[in-house]
């Protein structure tokens, strides 16, 4: 038996449901910093495994640290990423923190957006030969995508319509394609 053959049948779940819920943060279990925001993180986050080991035990594994996302292409951002690379994603989260404040609850002290960073990556709409830099967005609550998609189209994030990516695609589904499961 090989490494990777051991280490994949230290624990096996037969998927038969999946859900998440939001949480306090727990130490050393969750994100418990935003350096976005300067503080503690309020909710997060968690999602249940439920099923049955391959020798018939019932499991209910939960699953931290696993933050929704969405990417929006740097190329469609009427900013300069190549000038300061933690500069130009802070103006992106920040820009949107406040869009998605403005369009929730007055006095509301809800935490959206995790943080941001730029990765290289193909646009998903279109043939596309060659990658480009995108900014990738987390954020703490999986319903705000949608949200923060709706206000990138519309304009309320740096003044411009951005097109989101893979922010169509639901949380636990886009876990489960990147956790390869």
């Amino acid at each position: 038996m090989t490494d990777s053959q051991s280490n994949s049948e230290i624990f096996s779940v037969r998927i038969v449901s999946i859900d998440y819920y939001m949480a306090p943060p727990i130490q050393g279990a969750d994100i418990c910093y935003s350096s976005f925001h300067g503080g503690k993180v309020k909710e997060v986050p968690v999602i249940r495994v439920y099923g049955s080991t391959p020798s018939g035990q019932k499991t209910c594994l939960h699953i931290h640290r696993a933050l929704p996302y969405m990417y929006v292409p740097c190329s469609d951002i009427p900013l300069q990423p190549d000038q300061e690379g933690d500069a130009y994603t802070y103006k992106v989260a920040a820009s949107l923190e406040k869009a998605l404040q403005l369009k929730g609850s007055a006095g509301s002290t809800r935490q959206h957006v995790h943080g941001c960073s730029l990765v290289r990556a193909r646009r998903f709409y279109g043939y596309h030969s060659f990658e480009e830099l995108f900014v990738k967005i987390y954020l703490y609550y999986p319903q705000d995508v949608s949200h923060a998609a709706n206000l990138l189209l519309a304009g309320a994030v740096l003044d411009k319509c951005l097109q989101p990516h893979e922010s169509h695609i639901p949380y636990i589904l886009q876990f489960l394609v990147c956790s390869f499961i």
